[in-house]
């Protein structure tokens, strides 16, 4: 009875450690694995905004009615200076209001950079794609690279 014990106990080792060894005779993949690009649309400042991606992006065409309204002009005289995808350090998405408290994780989000009147404004947005205009931007993000 023993015997059968002790064979049992060595099949069931030999599975264990066939099971951890590597699943390929070539060892692990010298392929590493792809890491995401940002996504950053620089455009001119000046001028009639051209057509591209960023004017057509989610949430910009809700921003940009946003400061045309701000400052009482017409949207198309709005101009999408960038728009990236960005790390911000926490909840506040680089934006933090008085009296507020935000949670402390890193989180994935958007800055759009929106010009008009001479001036630039900066939209920031998390996860999902709805700006809000932040008048003292004070954490920069880090962008996903």
């Amino acid at each position: 009875m023993r015997a059968g014990v002790r064979v049992a106990a060595v099949v069931a080792l030999v599975v264990v450690l066939g099971a951890c060894g590597e699943a390929s005779p070539a060892g692990p993949s010298a392929t590493p694995t792809p890491t995401p690009t940002p996504t950053s649309l620089e455009l001119p400042t000046g001028g009639a905004t051209p057509t591209s991606p960023a004017t057509d992006a989610p949430g910009v065409a809700a921003a940009v009615a946003d400061l045309a309204e701000h400052l009482g002009v017409d949207p198309a005289e709005v101009v999408v200076v960038s728009l990236q995808d960005v790390t911000w350090p926490d909840g506040s998405l680089g934006c933090p209001q008085p009296g507020m408290s935000y949670t402390m994780a890193q989180v994935p989000g958007s800055r759009l950079v929106l010009a008009a009147q001479g001036r630039e404004f900066s939209y920031h947005a998390g996860s999902e794609p709805v700006f809000t205009r932040c008048a003292t931007p004070t954490l920069a993000p880090r962008d996903t690279h």
